[in-house]
């Protein structure tokens, strides 16, 4: 007799294990990349992008993997709670090392374009945020809305910017405004140079 009589519920068991582990990890990588934004390859390791002034024309995957343990014991004792633990754990790896790739990637990008801002002596974060968003060109969604940025930074940075007052916010607010203005005018502009559309391509 093997140790493990039902090898078809072995089977069963690791199918549905992985899939939990996708699902919390699409979830946790959907709050820093919009599902709009990313791609699935269901085979392959490399693909070719339109190229750039940059030489950004080729990519190729970066696999990340994370180790865990699973006590013996815990099996035999059915302890089910240690198979949350687990798959918590192996989330969190893979995220952690998700982010650092994904910062990793964006920082060589923006440093290659020169679009980066550098906070020097005796300046504050919440000063190279405003400079950041001033760089910034806001676009326009599929709704004809204006796409906000996101802002991804650290505890320090975050409490920095907490810690202004209320100058600093109206400061923040007006070139948000203006760059949503812009953002509007630059999509009129788009939209103006295609022929107005025909009553008969009403339905």
């Amino acid at each position: 007799m093997t140790p493990f009589r039902y090898r078809s519920r072995i089977n069963e068991f690791s199918e549905a294990f992985t899939k939990q582990v996708a699902a919390e990890l699409q979830k946790r990588r959907d709050e820093l990349i919009s599902p709009r934004n990313s791609q699935k390859f269901s085979h392959g390791r490399m693909w070719k992008t339109k190229a750039t002034g940059y030489g950004d024309d080729a990519g190729e995957m970066q696999a990340i993997s994370v180790e865990f343990l699973s006590r013996f014991d815990d099996v035999v004792n059915h302890d089910l709670a240690k198979f949350v633990e687990a798959r918590n754990r192996l989330v969190a790896g893979l995220m952690t090392q998700f982010q650092a790739s994904l910062y990793q990637t964006i920082s060589q990008s923006t440093e290659k374009s020169g679009n980066t801002i550098v906070v020097g002596p005796g300046q504050s974060p919440a000063e190279a945020f405003l400079a950041a968003l001033e760089m910034i060109e806001f676009g326009i969604d599929e709704n004809g809305e204006v796409s906000l940025p996101q802002f991804h930074m650290g505890r320090k940075a975050i409490a920095d910017l907490e810690a202004q007052g209320p100058e600093f916010t109206e400061r923040v607010e007006q070139v948000k405004a203006k760059k949503c203005k812009i953002a509007r005018q630059r999509e009129s502009e788009r939209l103006a140079k295609f022929p107005p559309a025909w009553e008969g391509d009403a339905l």
